[in-house]
């Protein structure tokens, strides 16, 4: 598979099969991505990959924290999506819960899909991804240059994955059980695993705007 494959197949996967990853794959995917580029070459991004029994112990903290706590994440959520924003998010959910079946009045529905979340949507392997505090937003870029990396690095070995921003809300259950340092701020965790081809929510495909919406040639 080259670049132009994976970029173009590269999809967020949203239902795992029990089947872990083989432990030479995953850390080769990890290894392979430590080549991400980032200012003058500081590395800033801080992983922690949960798997087995500590995985299992990380989910059922997070769906603990779910249902009992306010979400309290190192870096706060945007309060508000302004235009074109604000679209192209409600598209991303309308495309996603119809493809689930869940009728936008469906409170239970909505609810059970929220919590799918925690556990990670099933996926084996979960990866909570920081940055030191004393870094912003170039760290930020960094670490961003690094997920797409690995993103890319996952599907070329036929790995599914997503990116979940919802994994870094209740941060302090997931600091103690994988003894993250206070200093690192928890970003956002990715779901490792292989994809469930029956899964409803796997159906959900996105869009992507024209690039003179995003880039101008000048």
């Amino acid at each position: 598979m080259d670049v132009f494959e994976a970029v173009a197949e590269r999809r967020s996967t949203r239902a795992f099969l029990p089947k872990e990853v083989p432990a030479p794959t995953l850390r080769s995917i990890f290894e392979r991505a430590q080549r991400a580029p980032s200012w003058c070459n500081i590395q800033p991004w801080r992983v922690w990959v949960a798997s087995g029994p500590t995985r299992e112990r990380l989910t059922a903290e997070m769906t603990r924290a779910a249902l009992e706590e306010t979400p309290s994440p190192d870096v706060p959520f945007p309060s508000d999506y302004p235009e074109p924003y604000g679209t192209h998010r409600r598209a991303c959910g309308r495309a996603l819960y119809e493809a689930m079946g869940v009728a936008r009045d469906d409170a239970a529905g909505r609810q059970a899909a929220w919590l799918r979340n925690f556990v990670a949507f099933d996926a084996p392997h979960v990866a909570l991804v920081g940055l030191d505090g004393r870094f912003g937003l170039y760290g930020a870029l960094d670490v961003g240059c690094w997920l797409q990396t690995l993103l890319l690095l996952a599907r070329e070995a036929g790995v599914s994955a997503c990116a979940q921003a919802s994994l870094s809300l209740y941060p302090q259950g997931s600091r103690a059980i994988l003894g993250i340092p206070g200093q690192v701020k928890i970003l956002f965790g990715i779901a490792l695993g292989y994809e469930d081809p029956s899964a409803p929510a796997n159906a959900c495909r996105t869009a992507r705007e024209p690039v003179e919406s995003n880039v101008t040639f000048c």
